[in-house]
């Protein structure tokens, strides 16, 4: 079975519209699909058609902090209408517009026409610094997204505009409250030392998080290895996802996931 439960659409900061990317999946074959866009449900309304032989588990992929850095949680299978995850993910858009403000003033001391108009449009209430990338783009400032990163909006440059995430025990809070399933998300991705990950997982374990992402995107195998060791040694279930949110080069690594390891339990069992 083709299972991909972490992609993005163009409710956060994905390409394709919901309806879009269903049509995707199912060109692509999978059979199980999760939308986890951040700090919202939205792309759930917007969606027309579901194919028969696909199975839509409804998802969001909340920012979070811990130890004053940010992490990424999945929540999968919950209820989309649960009042607390709502209103905390009302909270989360509402601040995020406050630093949109921020940076688009911090870019046009930096000779760059003011940008929050058209990142508005691009994003609508939920705005993330990728939208600053794609504008940085269409005015000819930087070539690539990732350019944008380098000179702009990554760690440490002028557009890094700090945030003040909901903690990660809320973030927890709000998926169990809303009958889901918590998993960290791309472990790997935050390049923690092992001790610092080791930490981070024992805690998660305590708030009552139940899985982590062991295969994300097009990560090497020797990661994969590793996150597969650490669910077992934290008895997490293991979840997979593509992480998807543009064709790149004409290519959609939609569901096109590696298998999880049969050492591990997969989260989808819960469902």
């Amino acid at each position: 079975m083709s299972i991909d439960l972490h992609s993005h659409t163009d409710q956060s900061d994905g390409s394709l519209s919901p309806q879009m990317l269903i049509e995707l999946a199912e060109k692509n074959g999978v059979q199980m699909l999760s939308i986890t866009d951040h700090d919202t449900v939205s792309a759930y309304h917007l969606i027309n058609n579901v194919p028969k032989n696909m199975h839509l588990i409804k998802g969001v992929e909340i920012s979070c902090s811990w130890n004053n850095a940010t992490i990424h949680i999945l929540g999968l299978d919950i209820n989309i209408t649960e009042e607390y995850l709502l209103k905390n993910l009302e909270i989360q858009s509402k601040q995020r517009l406050i630093r949109a403000g921020k940076i688009a003033k911090i870019l046009v001391k930096l000779g760059i026409t003011d940008p929050l108009t058209r990142v508005m449009e691009l994003a609508g209430n939920n705005i993330g610094r990728p939208h600053f990338a794609q504008y940085l783009l269409e005015v000819g400032k930087v070539r690539t997204r990732e350019e944008a990163f380098k000179k702009y909006l990554g760690n440490g440059k002028p557009g890094d505009v700090k945030f003040e995430w909901m903690e990660m025990k809320t973030a927890i809070e709000c998926i169990k409250n809303a009958g889901g399933i918590a998993v960290l998300a791309h472990p790997a991705a935050y390049k923690y030392t092992n001790t610092k990950l080791n930490g981070l997982l024992k805690e998660f374990k305590e708030f009552g998080g139940q899985g982590i992402e062991v295969i994300s995107g097009s990560q090497t195998s020797a990661i994969t290895n590793n996150l597969t060791s650490l669910a077992i040694k934290y008895d997490f279930f293991g979840s997979q996802g593509s992480d998807f949110h543009e064709y790149k080069n004409g290519y959609s690594s939609l569901g096109k996931c590696m298998p999880l390891s049969p050492s591990i339990q997969p989260v989808w069992n819960l469902f």
